[in-house]
């Protein structure tokens, strides 16, 4: 009850003036001055609300003609891949057991970023890169920098193909990729 007594007195101590102004720069405006600075204000806010709408919509419509391409692709267009038996590279330069994932992937997607997390802690992610050429699964810790392959023909990636793969600084682990069934 008294840390939120302390955090409500330091909220209500830390007043936030328009356009970043400090108290005392606040203090010299004249009530005009403070009425059109709160109104560039709100006007700011505004746009910086449609911009973050607008790249919301934008994200959503790549996401949605990406999910299209891999549900309409060929033969050998898309892989699947799991990535078990895991271990990241998380915090304080240590691996850690990691929670399996799985993706979906289109040749087209040349820089797909998979987040792992960390299987006693999943908001503890380690980033990785990968694509898919047609042949070639690629998991990396950088964009195409820092790399593990998974190199299949056809008919292996039709089967489905393993390979225990080691990222330096990011990840270790069982790597299992194949054609979606249905062809």
């Amino acid at each position: 009850m008294l840390l939120l007594a302390l955090a409500v007195t330091v909220a209500a101590g830390c007043s936030v003036n328009p356009l970043g102004m400090s108290d005392a720069e606040w203090e010299l405006l004249t009530p005009t001055q403070q009425l059109e600075a709160r109104m560039v204000q709100e006007a700011r806010d505004e746009a910086a609300r449609v911009r973050r709408a607008e790249q919301a919509a934008q994200e959503a419509a790549e996401q949605a003609r990406i999910e299209e391409l891999r549900r309409n692709a060929p033969f050998g267009d898309v892989v699947q891949c799991t990535l078990t038996d895991a271990e990241g590279y998380f915090a304080k330069g240590k691996w850690y057991p990691a929670q399996p994932v799985s993706i979906e992937m289109h040749r087209s997607e040349s820089d797909r970023s998979v987040s792992l997390p960390r299987q006693s802690r999943p908001s503890m992610t380690t980033d990785l890169h990968m694509n898919f050429d047609g042949l070639t699964v690629k998991v990396c810790r950088w964009y195409d920098r820092d790399c593990d392959v998974l190199v299949g023909t056809e008919a292996q990636f039709r089967r489905g193909i393993s390979r225990r793969i080691h990222v330096s600084k990011a990840v270790k682990g069982t790597l299992f990729c194949s054609f979606p069934r249905g062809w």
